[in-house]
Parts: C-alpha cells; structure tokens; sequence
C-alpha cells in the first residue's frame, strides 16, 4: 500500500514539473515578451535608407546601406541609366524624366547577402511656392502643417522649411510647426530657385482655463 501511494505522489510530482517548468501554459493578461536576440537581428538587419526618392532632373542624392561588415562589398546598379545614373559609391544622379530602380548587391566573397532596391523618380523642379496661410496665432505647446503650393503640378521638388526663431516656433522637414514659448517669429518656405513665401506665427501664453 505505502509503494502503491509513493508511486502515485511520484506521478503526480512529474505531471507537476512536466506542465509548470518543461510546458509552461500561458495565462491571460501574460504579456510576451521579445528575446533580446530578436531584438538584435531586428536592429542588424541590412537596410537602405530609403526605399523610394524623388529627384529633381540634374540633382544627386547618396544611398546608404545600414549594418554592413567591413568584410562584405557592395555594388550598385540601375535599370536604367538613361532616367538615373549610380555610382560605386551609391551617388544616384538624376538624368532624365521617368523612373528608374537603383539595386544595391551586399555580398561576402562569392555569397550574396542581401539585395535592396530603390525606387527613383525624376521629375521637373518647381518653379514658385505659395504657403495656404500667411499668419497663425497658436498657443504655447500647440502644433500645426503649413502646407505650400508648387508649381507645376507634376513637379517632384520639395519645399525647405525654416524658422526665423526657432525658441518661439520650430518647423519641421514636412513643415510642422511647433509653438516653443511666446512671441513673434516667421516661417519661410522655400524652393531651390531662390524663390520663398513666409508665415507669421504669433506664440501666446496657453490658456489654463
């Protein structure tokens, strides 16, 4: 009787250990966490920096490739060079209007690693801007897009945002401006022929109420 009972308290012990150690059950409300290893790869995973560009006709733009051994080399090619021009260095050079897929090759030794495409279209270049507002009051700590007009329509160039005051109002790449502390100060908007239009922005204190 007492092998018969120590027998069983050894069953019951193993189906224990089996399901709380070797086969964890998951519990509802339990998060998941990412291993560090996934984590890793995840940030060491070779990248280009963009994986499309527009390019204004006769402007260059410098790929690069994130997370490569100084063991591994790269080559960089175009499918079309009449439209974009790649150098060994990953110089896109924009040439003619259209579109054109720049491949970079990442090899070690004979062994490809890894293949990155970038999608470039080439267009015309703008020839004026015009911003939807010309003034904007915010409050301290508020936000808001200055979005500009540029002519032609199937131009690929991209307004340059500046702050006048950047400590009363900063502004973005994308032209987001942000309200830093009270005063006056402008925004400019500008496009590679010199040509600009500005926004007056007026910082007031928040209303607490």
């Amino acid at each position: 009787m007492k092998n018969f009972l120590f027998k069983k308290c050894l069953l019951a012990l193993g189906l224990y250990l089996f399901f709380t150690v070797i086969l964890p059950i998951p519990i509802a409300g339990n998060s998941i966490i990412a291993k560090a290893s996934t984590v890793e790869n995840d940030q060491n995973t070779i990248k280009l920096n963009v994986s499309s560009k527009s390019l204004v006709k006769d402007t260059t733009y410098a790929l690069k490739i994130y997370n490569i051994p100084d063991s591994h080399k790269v080559s960089y090619k175009s499918d079309s060079t009449s439209i974009a021009t790649v150098d060994e260095k990953g110089i896109i050079t924009a040439v003619d209007f259209g579109t054109a897929v720049i491949t970079a090759t990442v090899k070690d030794g004979f062994k490809t690693i890894a293949t990155l495409e970038c999608k470039v279209t080439v267009g015309p270049p703008a020839i004026s801007i015009v911003l939807t507002k010309s003034n904007i009051a915010l409050s301290v700590g508020d936000k808001t897009s200055l979005i500009p007009i540029l002519k032609p329509n199937n131009t690929v160039e991209e307004a340059k945002f500046s702050s006048n005051d950047p400590k009363i109002a900063s502004v973005s790449i994308g032209g987001r401006i942000t309200a830093k502390s009270t005063g006056v100060t402008y925004v400019f908007a500008s496009i590679g022929n010199g040509k600009y239009d500005m926004c007056k922005v007026t910082v007031v204190e928040k209303d607490t109420n």
